[in-house]
């Protein structure tokens, strides 16, 4: 599958180049003050137009960085996170993009007590702290593009922190939220195809569903938040759905 992947050269774009790299053909891109200097990223503003247009020319999916990525000032954070997401997710569905995934993170559902069972049906309580209320506004829009259909989007809510290796090293992390690499893997290359539709209950959901939001942490012993979602929608740790 060929891949554009956002933010590629923050952090998490660096680890998701190697953890998605020998699954798909990648396409990266970054800002172009980030970009500048790192051989196959490619620079874009995400504007509305024809540069936006010419990154997802022929691409079959988007792994967005929609939290996690670049550290900036409070501007350019929700500037990325709103108007630049909108731009993307716009040319997307105008190229017939089939597939968004939108990287965000259970850091919104962190403030209720641990002893709750959060599931994806919890309203999320951003802070003000420009990295969490940028995660919040992304996941907004993408919502809305959502509601009105053309393009599938998986937002997936990553667990904290990322832990290098396997299942294993989440739980040794001590971390009731901790996402091991290798799961955090497995979860986009299933999210990449899913039926979002699988398990939702119509009432709450557009028709056709076109937007779906699931948990990803590790199933590790009491993990913290539920894994429901990634058991019903990505087929992903069934027997790890419940929390402590």
């Amino acid at each position: 599958m060929r891949l554009l992947l956002t933010s590629a050269t923050s952090d998490l774009g660096a680890s998701l180049v190697r953890l998605l790299g020998s699954d798909h053909d990648l396409t990266l891109t970054d800002l172009p003050a980030h970009a500048e200097g790192n051989a196959g990223v490619t620079g874009c503003e995400l504007g509305d137009d024809e540069a936006t247009d010419r990154l997802v020319d022929g691409i079959d999916a988007i792994v967005h960085i929609g939290y996690g990525g670049h550290f900036a000032g409070p501007s350019d954070l929700l500037d990325m996170h709103t108007r630049c997401t909108y731009n993307l997710l716009f040319a997307a569905r105008e190229a017939g993009v089939p597939r968004f995934v939108n990287l965000s993170t259970l850091r919104l559902l962190a403030d209720y007590p641990p002893h709750l069972t959060v599931t994806e049906n919890w309203r999320p309580l951003p802070e003000v702290e420009p990295l969490i209320l940028g995660a919040h506004l992304c996941e907004f829009v993408c919502r809305e593009f959502g509601r009105e259909g053309g393009i599938k989007i998986a937002n997936l809510r990553l667990g904290f922190p990322l832990v290098k290796g396997d299942t294993g090293a989440a739980t040794a992390s001590g971390e009731s939220a901790a996402l091991a690499e290798d799961d955090l893997r497995v979860a986009i290359n299933a999210a990449l195809v899913a039926d979002l539709a699988a398990g939702a209950e119509s009432a709450q959901s557009p028709a056709p569903l076109s937007f779906r939001t699931i948990h990803v942490q590790s199933p590790i012993p009491e993990p913290r938040f539920l894994l429901n979602g990634a058991a019903s929608v990505l087929g992903l740790w069934e027997r790890q759905g419940s929390a402590r």
